[in-house]
């Protein structure tokens, strides 16, 4: 029995002393692997919250440091098995090796929550330089490397590998890491290593340096970088500022005390950009380009309570849509406000605030800005304390500037001429507004029905047409098409001289046909024609001569030889328009010329350009609409010839389709094309943009919603397409949107790579086989179901007509038994709609004559 006591207690010494022997060794680093070996020291004590669901700050104790007495979290002095006390208890410092990437906390420290444990661990580096600790933790936690602090995460957190990335400097030997990390519940864990550091890489976590703003509204220059590390790594620093007008506000270079407060003036709150050069002492060079806002925040008051003590002040001088502009805004302020604010002019004096509507003097004085151009259609709204400023070129800037401001900062939403939507508000408190924007192409046609609306256009900043309409702002407009004959009538002109017109298989013919190009008299008669018609219709920008709207052009030996020099059809276009506009150049210095690149002329000539005062109209008529130009193999010849134009004429103007025209009433799933297509035509440098619909009548697929998207696009490219999309959706059609969108999604979800639709899809395409028309039918009668009343109901209906004719072309018969021909009909006289279809009445006629006398 003594001798079995007597091992036992040998044992225990030896297993003891062997305890109290183990002794962290530095690990050396390892590229990427993990650090297994750590010392480790818990659970301390921490304040149970309040707050369970508090995540901006740490932990109540976790501040304090419970390793004073053994030199304190930036010098810890210990070893394995001592003990470190606290108020009330003990902890002690226990190696543990794991033996995969994570130190679960929970085994080896405590299962307790809101308590905190320290990690210890050394490494060894070969040479002096920076490198990257990635870590991560759950919860949050600090991190200290040599006794610097690096890093601090205050927050609940699951853990996440290389959560963290962190720059440190490592100096050549042994390197000190010690880990604080909190546990707020479940699971307590975290794991590190090391990498490189890496230029590319630090810039991918968001980069050196930031700009943090204080309460006092000055703007500093931070990092999150330690000061030792940025020493290390940064050589110097080179910053420019400007404000949100692109002006230089103020510039330095520093080459030490990188972090310091920037020159910048802050009376009133405003947006700067902040562009940062930064040297590293490797050579590298990073740049950075960092929005920040700066300045004292104050709120102000536009309307509270159906009060405000605003006015809308307008220059004298201002112009017609300024006004418009300014009616408009007290408008819709009394809809959404309940008060009407009056409108002055600005010389009148006036103690109170005030919106500016247009570009004056004071304007300047609050601003710096110089006077735009009338035509100058870009815009700025901002405030100058509590006076808000909204001004633009004076044609059409500043009425554009008002319209986004109710659209951006109110809410407002003019989705066709008779449904807007606008909101009810009891207050509007604001403390910075500073907005700019420009077109995206200079002139936007959108040519739906809808869109022909002079008011509607100019809400949704639409300053194109095709002839000239009375529009606030007016329009850029482009005088006819197909011009050919229009000027040149064979009934006037053919009996006499047939040598006018094209020269067909050896005989003169006017039969769908054009003009002899090449013939000096035909040149001159354009030339006065022209003329007259610049002169009788002087608000035009451009005026047209043009081809019939068919093919035949003329094959005599004069006009084959220049299309033969030139490589086609077009060479001989361009070079008898060329003529006409160098003959009216004189009298109309500011007007155009237009022709189209359609069809047999599409194709852009070898050598011959148009003069600066042309513009060609290039047509997409022939392309597929299912695919975007640069993605469909069945594009690329218009994608060759759009590069071709672009290069060549000084002025290209687009001839856009969106629409079927053989079925303007049926499905036409092309919403996916509109953006990228849009963006091709601006990336090559045209000037205008027409999208060419259901120009003649209400009732196209999806009009309403495709009319306004395109605004929003030939306005600004680069919109959000889904964004817009939803915003109509639910805007429009109230609860019923959410069906109205997923049928939206079935029918464009009908297109795959090997689609291809045109201009003349027909209701037999495959892409409406198997069970789309039986989903899409189950999709809007639950949103007729949901509709918020009567009005909303009509504008489901309405969406749903497309789908109710298509089910009348694929299945008659059956479509005057179910009632689908009946309700298709109810809606169409109801909504007053007069084409189904580009060619009208006929189409209108053969439509009912096929439903009815279907067996």
């Amino acid at each position: 029995m003594k001798n079995l006591f007597l091992l036992i207690f040998l044992s225990t010494l030896l297993f003891t002393e062997n305890t109290h022997a183990q002794k962290l060794s530095p690990q050396p680093i390892a590229t990427g692997q993990w650090l297994k070996t750590w010392l480790l020291c818990g659970p301390f004590p921490l304040e149970t919250p309040k707050d369970a669901f508090q995540q901006w700050d740490h932990l109540v104790g976790f501040n304090k440091d419970y390793l004073t007495k053994i030199g304190g979290e930036k010098n810890p002095q210990f070893q394995a098995g001592d003990v470190v006390k606290y108020a009330t208890g003990t902890a002690k410092w226990v190696l543990h090796t794991t033996p995969d990437s994570i130190i679960d906390l929970n085994k080896t420290v405590s299962r307790n929550d809101n308590v905190i444990a320290y990690a210890y661990t050394e490494v060894m580096a070969a040479e002096a330089g920076v490198w990257f600790v990635s870590l991560g933790t759950n919860d949050g936690g600090r991190l200290w490397v040599n006794g610097v602090e690096v890093w601090d995460v205050p927050e609940a957190r699951g853990l996440t590998v290389d959560d963290d990335v962190i720059p440190v400097t490592l100096k050549k030997g042994t390197n000190t890491l010690l880990l604080k990390v909190e546990e707020r519940g479940n699971r307590w864990e975290f794991c590190v290593r090391l990498f490189p550091f890496s230029t590319q890489k630090l810039v991918e976590k968001g980069g050196i340096f930031k700009i943090t703003t204080k309460e006092n509204g000055e703007a500093e220059l931070v990092s999150e970088l330690s000061t030792t590390v940025l020493n290390e790594l940064v050589k110097k620093v080179h910053y420019s500022i400007s404000n949100s007008q692109k002006k230089a506000v103020t510039s330095d270079e520093r080459s030490k005390d990188f972090c310091q407060k920037l020159n910048i003036k802050t009376d009133n709150l405003q947006p700067y950009v902040a562009q940062l050069t930064i040297i590293l002492k490797s050579g590298e060079q990073i740049n950075q380009s960092i929005r920040f806002e700066a300045g004292k925040r104050m709120n102000y008051s536009l309307f509270s309570n159906q009060k405000s003590t605003y006015r809308i002040a307008l220059a004298a001088n201002a112009s017609g849509s300024e006004q418009w502009a300014a009616q408009e805004l007290q408008r819709w302020l009394k809809e959404i406000s309940g008060v009407e604010l009056p409108i002055q002019s600005l010389n009148q004096a006036y103690d109170g605030p005030q919106i500016v509507v247009g570009f004056n003097e004071f304007v300047t004085a609050k601003t710096g800005a110089t006077q735009p151009a009338v035509t100058d259609e870009s815009f700025r709204y901002c405030n100058a304390g509590q006076d808000i400023l909204i001004y633009g070129g004076s044609q059409r800037g500043t009425m554009y500037g008002v319209m986004t401001f109710l659209e951006n900062e109110l809410g407002c939403r003019f989705y066709t001429p008779t449904v807007q939507m606008i909101p009810k508000r009891d207050e509007l408190i604001f403390n910075h507004f500073d907005h700019a924007e420009s077109p995206g192409v200079r002139v936007r046609n959108d040519f739906y029905y809808e869109a022909f609306d002079p008011t509607w256009a100019a809400r949704n900043k639409m300053n194109g047409a095709m002839n000239e309409r009375k529009q606030p702002g007016g329009v850029e407009a482009y005088w006819s098409v197909h011009t050919f004959y229009p000027l040149i009538p064979p009934a006037e002109f053919f009996g006499k001289h047939p040598e006018y017109y094209s020269l067909i298989e050896g005989k003169r013919t006017h039969d769908r046909a054009q003009l002899c190009l090449s013939n000096p008299e035909v040149l001159q008669i354009m030339i006065e024609r022209i003329k007259k018609r610049m002169r009788e219709s002087p608000d035009n920008l451009i005026y047209d001569v043009s081809q019939n709207d068919w093919y035949n052009p003329c094959q005599c030996d004069k006009c084959r030889a220049i299309v033969q020099r030139e490589g086609g059809e077009s060479g001989i276009n361009i070079w008898f328009v060329n003529q006409v506009a160098e003959a009216v150049e004189k009298e109309f210095p500011s007007k155009f010329i237009g022709t189209l690149a359609y069809q047999y002329t599409r194709t852009p000539p070898k050598s011959i350009r148009p003069r600066n005062n042309v513009v060609v109209r290039l047509c997409s008529i022939e392309c597929c609409f299912a695919h975007d130009f640069k993605s469909c193999p069945e594009n690329q010849s218009f994608l060759q010839d759009l590069k071709g134009w672009s290069t060549l004429a000084p002025h290209m103007y687009i001839w856009d389709y969106v629409v079927n025209f053989s079925h303007y009433i049926m499905p036409y799933p092309n919403f996916k094309v509109l953006q990228p297509n849009i963006k091709t035509f601006q990336e090559n440098n045209a000037i205008g943009i027409m999208e060419q619909a259901a120009y003649q009548s209400r009732g196209g697929e999806f009009a309403e919603l495709k009319a306004y998207l395109i605004s929003k696009l030939l306005w600004n490219p680069d919109c959000d397409v889904n964004e817009v999309v939803d915003d109509f959706m639910y805007g429009y059609y109230g609860r019923a949107g959410k069906f109205i969108r997923q049928y939206y999604d079935l029918i464009q979800g009908q297109i795959t790579p090997n689609t291809h639709i045109h201009l003349g899809l027909k209701p037999d395409d495959p892409i409406f086989a198997g069970d789309f028309v039986q989903q899409a039918s189950k999709l809007f009668k639950e949103a007729e179901k949901v509709a918020d009343n009567v009005e909303m109901l009509r504008r489901v209906e309405m969406a749903s007509l497309p789908l109710l004719y298509l089910k009348c072309r694929k299945n008659p018969t059956f479509s005057r038994v179910d009632g689908t021909y009946l309700k298709f009909n109810t809606i169409v006289k109801r909504e007053g709609i007069t084409h189904f279809a580009e060619e009208g009445a006929p189409n209108v006629n053969g439509f009912h004559s096929w439903v009815e006398n279907a067996k």
